[in-house]
């Protein structure tokens, strides 16, 4: 029997890629809508709100990706002598993105930077580069506590995860953005997963599902925002 699946947005990154800028995204995010039942529909970077609402309308719910470091003048700050930052082009296409997908009440998950993006559009800031940064990058694994959620707790009925981990940035946690909540925190105390307190949801995970090696916890992240449980979505 077949059935129509629900499109999720997805947003890509833009960068140099040999001699010609290119929109990018690591398959695994695309792979793991398709094996959860879900239709991607990959959003490019662009710096036009009318285009970027006509995807807006199409999704069920949006997925800002990881990537390079958000430009630190987004948030006030001088750069870091360890920050990349990515192309504006990019960074200005996630804040229309935000505008949007606000506009519209739909589930939003942001992963590592999308998270980020999301405290710095709520008024927010990051730490640009980690103390405990060989804790952090490179794919490392680590336990996480989640603390007082409502939808991290709901899609993963745990209170400690294993998670990965590959950044070398985090949420500053004497900025937090206006209506955010942190709801999951490493042993050492970082931010590993906001919400927004309000009805819409909007959650941000510091790790990355889509290439997790537990296959059970990838499944209930992608699940939940594929809407293929009970879910509210």
């Amino acid at each position: 029997m077949s059935f129509t699946r629900p499109i999720i947005g997805i947003s890509t990154n833009y960068m140099q890629l040999g001699s010609y800028m290119q929109y990018h995204i690591r398959d695994t995010y695309v792979n793991a809508l398709y094996t959860y039942g879900a239709l991607p529909l990959l959003i490019p970077s662009i710096e036009d709100k009318a285009l970027l609402k006509q995807y807006i309308d199409m999704v069920q719910s949006l997925i800002i990706i990881g990537g390079m470091d958000y430009p630190p003048q987004m948030y006030g700050e001088i750069p870091h002598p360890q920050t990349e930052a990515m192309e504006m082009r990019r960074a200005n296409s996630d804040m229309l993105l935000m505008d949007l997908i606000l506009e519209s009440g739909k589930p939003l998950l942001g992963i590592c930077a999308g998270m980020q993006l999301i405290n710095i559009y709520f008024g927010g800031k990051l730490i640009q580069h980690l103390d405990t940064v060989e804790t952090h990058f490179g794919e490392k694994y680590h336990p996480i506590t989640i603390k007082d959620s409502r939808w991290l707790n709901r899609i993963c009925n745990a209170e400690k995860l294993i998670v990965n981990s590959n950044h070398h940035q985090g949420v500053n946690p004497l900025h937090i953005g206006k209506g955010l909540k942190p709801v999951a925190f490493s042993a050492e105390g970082g931010i590993e997963a906001l919400e927004h307190d309000g009805e819409q949801i909007i959650l941000g995970i510091q790790w990355h599902p889509e290439r997790i090696t537990d296959l059970d916890h990838r499944k209930l992240i992608f699940d939940f925002f594929i809407g293929n449980r009970s879910s509210g979505l």
